[in-house]
């Protein structure tokens, strides 16, 4: 008969309603429970594509150039000249994101009725914010280099940390820092001539606005809600589906707001601070995305999907909870993300 970890059991009558697992994980419904909440309530998630994982590594293949038609004025009888689809890859890789929850004994014995469903709330929300700030500022390079700039609690509050989830993974900006179309507000409020630029120079893939979707900073959410072009939610009707952060229909594309954009970005849309510029800029970027490009890779076996895992350490009279996932990100075509650098924050 296996040892029960005391606390353990409490923990799970709380999420559960059930006693007697004995094993050092919650129950699979509640890992479920908890990311299925985080899924539906994601933007990122509920905008751009998903595939299955059955591996670490998935090679996923992209047309390069598709076939060309001929005419036929003067060839009659002529076969046309033989075009081929030309394909290329794109690698999704999985990452993993991890936590130590860390919960007193004493506590435990005093209010864990009251105490579970905060705690589930809180991993939700930490797991939906981490998700969603690795698939917009996502940057695999060390250092002060990284687009987010290296962590300074006074210039650089965005900047990265010491096992940063945001150096797992390339993100949205990365892209756009990297192959994508770019246009400058010149360090200007964002206006919507700014926003027509981007559309142009998305050219193919900004021409069927449905298949859009515009992120802004929660400062430039703010200048945007004053536009007449703005089609806002109330205007929508009552079978319309949006999505967590939707502020509105700009051109017929969707407009997503996000606090995790930062407002201390460089005129080139980076927070330099590496050398002797120590202080950041006060710009930010707007990101202009066919929806079709990225990808998201989930995991098909259950052990690598989100869980929380239970911990003991009863030296410090306490209880880790440990929840993980991983999840993989990157898109098929750079020309399909336009950023506006050199935007000035939004102000009221």
């Amino acid at each position: 008969m296996s040892q029960k970890i005391p606390g353990v059991e409490e923990i799970k009558t709380a999420f559960d309603g059930t006693t007697g697992y004995g094993a050092e994980m919650l129950p699979t419904e509640v890992s479920e429970e908890i990311i299925m909440q985080v899924w539906e309530e994601s933007w990122v998630r509920n905008t751009f594509q998903s595939v299955n994982m059955t591996t670490e590594t998935l090679k996923i293949p992209k047309f390069t150039a598709g076939i060309t038609m001929q005419g036929t004025t003067g060839y009659v009888g002529t076969a046309a000249t033989e075009s081929r689809q030309s394909t290329d890859e794109v690698e999704l890789s999985m990452k993993t994101i991890i936590g130590n929850a860390p919960i007193d004994r004493k506590t435990l014995a005093y209010a864990v009725p009251t105490l579970m469903p905060a705690i589930e709330g809180d991993i939700k929300d930490s797991v939906a914010e981490t998700e969603e700030d690795v698939f917009v500022n996502g940057d695999t390079t060390a250092g002060a280099s990284n687009i987010n700039g290296a962590y300074n609690i006074t210039n650089f509050p965005d900047g990265i940390v010491t096992r940063d989830p945001r150096l797992e993974l390339k993100g949205l900006r990365y892209y756009a820092l990297n192959g994508g179309a770019s246009v400058n507000a010149s360090g200007a409020s964002l206006t919507s001539t700014h926003v027509r630029k981007a559309l142009a120079a998305l050219g193919k893939y900004g021409k069927k606005k449905t298949d859009l979707v515009m992120i802004v900073s929660t400062s430039v959410e703010t200048v945007i809600l004053g536009w007449d072009e703005l089609k806002t939610l109330d205007k929508y009707g009552p079978q319309a589906t949006v999505l967590t952060g939707e502020i509105g229909k700009l051109f017929g594309m969707t407009v997503i707001g996000t606090s995790l954009i930062p407002d201390t970005l460089d005129s080139t849309g980076v927070a330099r601070n590496q050398g002797s510029g120590t202080t950041a800029d006060n710009r930010t970027v707007v990101l202009v995305v066919n929806k079709r490009s990225p990808i998201i890779g989930n995991p098909t076996m259950a052990e690598r999907k989100f869980t929380i895992e239970i911990d003991d350490e009863p030296t410090k009279d306490q209880i880790i909870l440990v929840p993980k996932e991983d999840m993989a990100f990157n898109v098929r075509y750079l020309a399909a993300i336009c950023q506006i650098i050199n935007v000035l924050p939004g102000t009221l």
